[in-house]
């Protein structure tokens, strides 16, 4: 009799936490980024595949993962083309589905013109300016510093500039912009 009570027992808690499941739906996310996805369970979920799928239906990749507990699985998508993707988590229980489009980040440049005004005399004009701080450098073909200028604009600027001692054909231009990017002008 305790070993009917007993098993009877083992049975109702083992079909209770099975009611009490959640589905794969609800215990898995995908965070995407640049050229990657990171896939979020939130509970155990034993063996899962992780496929991704291209438009045209084809499988590029498919991994077996064994998951104990809540963990995140990242992904890198920098070797695949751009495009829109499928992503099937695949358990024993059941199959979901997650779209995703992969697109490489793009590149702002520093878009940066003079136009000589006369032979002393140019006009800098920059775009694509994101950070206030862009730096304009003018040296000489020796390399040495003949001026510096600081502008605080963001977006982009015109500004003249006069030489007092050289004409333009001596000098060149350096561009930095707060987040790096550089661009040499030259009068030729």
């Amino acid at each position: 009799m305790k070993t009917l009570v007993t098993l009877l027992m083992t049975m109702s808690l083992a079909f209770g936490s099975l009611a009490s499941e959640k589905s794969l739906m609800e215990i898995s996310s995908i965070e995407v980024g640049e050229q990657r996805f990171t896939l979020s369970l939130a509970e155990a979920v034993g063996r899962i595949h992780v496929s991704i799928i291209n438009s045209n239906g084809k499988v590029i990749e498919r991994n077996l993962f064994i998951v104990k507990g809540p963990t995140n699985i990242p992904f890198n998508m920098s070797k695949v083309p751009e495009g829109n993707y499928k992503i099937k988590l695949n358990t024993k229980e059941e199959t979901i589905d997650f779209e995703l489009e992969n697109k490489k980040k793009v590149e702002k440049k520093l878009l940066a013109y003079v136009k000589p005004i006369d032979a002393k005399t140019f006009s800098l004009k920059v775009l694509g300016v994101e950070q206030a701080g862009t730096e304009v450098t003018i040296f000489d073909h020796s390399g040495k510093i003949i001026g510096r200028d600081n502008i605080q604009e963001t977006g982009g600027f015109s500004k003249k500039y006069h030489l007092k001692f050289l004409k333009l054909e001596e000098v060149y231009i350096r561009v930095l912009s707060a987040d790096g990017k550089i661009k040499y002008l030259y009068f030729d």
